[in-house]
Formats: C-alpha cells, sequence, structure tokens
C-alpha cells in the first residue's frame, strides 16, 4: 500500500493493485477566496503536476462538495468517465457536472476484490452543523491489504469511535488542521452567534483519538493549505510528543510525500 499525501484533504492511495484519488483539490496557490480573512487560498502549491496527480488513477473518491476537497479545477480536468464514488446527497450534482460513472455509495461495495465502505462524519459542533451538510468518510478492505479508515471532514465523537470498534482498521487518517470559522469575518455567508469550535481535528481530539485506537497509525492531514486552519504540522507533532505519542504512531506527511505499509 502507499499512500501520498497532494495536499489538505487531497490523497493518491495505491490499494491492493488499483489507484485512488481521494477528494481532489487541486486550485493553484491562492486563486480562491479567503476562509479567516488571512490570505486566500489555498495557501500551498501543488506538490507535483495535475497530470501527475492523475496519472495512474483508477478511481476518484468525493467525500463531500466543499471547494476545498471536489474544486472547480478537479471539476473540469478529471476524465467524465472516470468511476467516481460519493456519498448518496452528492451524487445528482456529480451527474449534473457530466460524470458519467457516479456510484452513489449506501454502506458498502465491492470494487475488482476491494470492500469500500462509506462511513459518516460530523462536520463541527453546535450551529455550524446547519451549515456544514453531510459528510463521509471511506474504510478500505481487502485480504492482501491493512484496513484502512479515511475518516474524512470529522471531529473526533462517538461515531467515530464506533466505526473504529466495528471495522477495527489498522490505520486512520485523520484531518487534523482544527480549522474554524469566525464571526468578526463571515467566510460562510451566514451569520455566526459567535466563532465555532473546530469542524475537524485539532492537536487535543488527534491525541485523543490515537490514545482510543492504541493499535492504529494514525496519519494526519488537512494541514498546511487552508487559511482558517489553527494549527500547524508543528504545533501538533509537539503536542502529540508531550502526550507520548510518537512519530511511528502519529504520521504527519508533508505534500507529496508518500508512506509505504505492508500487510
Amino acid at each position: 500500500m502507499e499512500v501520498q499525501l497532494i495536499r489538505n484533504a487531497t490523497l493518491k492511495l495505491k490499494y491492493a493493485g488499483k489507484t485512488f484519488l481521494i477528494d481532489p483539490f487541486l486550485a493553484p496557490k491562492f486563486s480562491i477566496p479567503s476562509f479567516a480573512g488571512k490570505s486566500k487560498n489555498p495557501t500551498s502549491e501543488l506538490p507535483l503536476s495535475i497530470e501527475d496527480i492523475l496519472k495512474d488513477v483508477d478511481f476518484v473518491l468525493v467525500s463531500h462538495l466543499h471547494p476545498d476537497h471536489f474544486d472547480e479545477v478537479a471539476q473540469q480536468v478529471i476524465p467524465k468517465e472516470i468511476p467516481l464514488y460519493c456519498q448518496k446527497a452528492d451524487a445528482s450534482k456529480l451527474v449534473e457536472m457530466g460524470f458519467e460513472t457516479v456510484h452513489p455509495l449506501n454502506d458498502s461495495q465491492w470494487i475488482e476484490g476491494i470492500q469500500l465502505q462509506a462511513t459518516e462524519g460530523m462536520h463541527g459542533r453546535g450551529e455550524i452543523l446547519n451549515f456544514m451538510g453531510n459528510v463521509s468518510g471511506f474504510v478500505f478492505s481487502h485480504f492482501s491489504e491493512k484496513t484502512i479508515y479515511w475518516c474524512g471532514d470529522t471531529v473526533w465523537y462517538e461515531g467515530v469511535m464506533e466505526t473504529i470498534d466495528r471495522v477495527k482498521p489498522e490505520i486512520i487518517v485523520c484531518h487534523a488542521g482544527g480549522n474554524r470559522f469566525f464571526k468578526k469575518y463571515n467566510a460562510l455567508g451566514v451569520e455566526l452567534s459567535e466563532d465555532t469550535l473546530s469542524v475537524v481535528m485539532d492537536e487535543r481530539q488527534v491525541v485523543e483519538l490515537s490514545q482510543y485506537a492504541s493499535n492504529c497509525i494514525v496519519i494526519a492531514t488537512h494541514i498546511g493549505a487552508l487559511d482558517h486552519e489553527t494549527l500547524t504540522r508543528e504545533m501538533l507533532r509537539e503536542f502529540a510528543n508531550s502526550k507520548g505519542i510518537s512519530s511511528s504512531r502519529l504520521m504527519i506527511p508533508q505534500n507529496g510525500e508518500i508512506l509505504f505499509f505492508t500487510h
């Protein structure tokens, strides 16, 4: 298995002989509006050309349609005939975009010997949930590979615990930028009564996840690409070290880095 972080949530996963591109966010640096009033987004460049990112991709997975997970560039450059898997709520919109082979995931589906399961997530807490919409994660399993649970845009809550207990993953990918929206900078176009809590995991939640799933390798992504992050890779590493979570248990890859795993 090869897990390559492209940028933000975007992963290129080589698994059981197939290549999956997850949540492609392909916009050039500083090409879309700010989310927190600090900088245009994304705040980092792609580590590879789009041609290299799309090379040998067999399937595309889209967890939800927020612009940092499936942006206009991705909608334009991904071949319309490529098989695309998504949550049920987004299937009709993807068909409207012109994608010809859209597969809404119910619970689980077999893809050439690989079992792909959809999981639920909670994209924040409190009033922000009224605006964030449905999100999903994915579990990959195959007899020749480690089971991997890609949590998606979710905070640490009972639903993530239940998925871990049920599927018993060996590798977990979590989103760990501590991203927040702020009342003083209303990037959502809605009135917030107060600053939000994190809409994905922050350092404390990542450590709680690592402690709960103590037999798993955790890979922290969704860091270093957006201006509403409140956490850097360095901050997460320092906090995890202070709680006794080593770099072999919690991996924090750089953009473009490839992690290799054997069964």
